[in-house]
């Protein structure tokens, strides 16, 4: 794989992961279950463009802020749904009992 190729497979990844860093912040203005999934994409999404060299990133925040910002975004949610409740969590339980 050239650099150039290799540049633009991790262009790809960075736009991805801006996709799921815009949605992300607009899920923690509105506080939803949401939050979760999308913050652990845009962490995962940028850490595999930062893999592939990609150093300007198109968010609010520059790397590496933004990683790990949106990865203690993750572990908090993951502490605050799964941890910090007994297990299942009330939402699982809603969802599960509906009729």
């Amino acid at each position: 794989m050239s650099e150039y190729d290799r540049q633009q497979q991790g262009r790809r990844y960075e736009g991805w992961a801006f996709t799921f860093c815009k949605a992300a912040f607009l899920v923690l203005l509105f506080r939803q279950y949401s939050l979760l999934l999308l913050s652990g994409l845009a962490t995962v999404f940028y850490l595999f463009a930062a893999g592939k060299g990609v150093r300007e990133w198109r968010c609010w925040a520059k790397p590496p802020c933004v990683t790990l910002f949106w990865a203690a975004v993750c572990l908090s949610e993951v502490y605050r749904l799964f941890l910090q409740k007994s297990w299942p969590p009330e939402a699982l339980l809603s969802l599960l009992t509906r009729q």
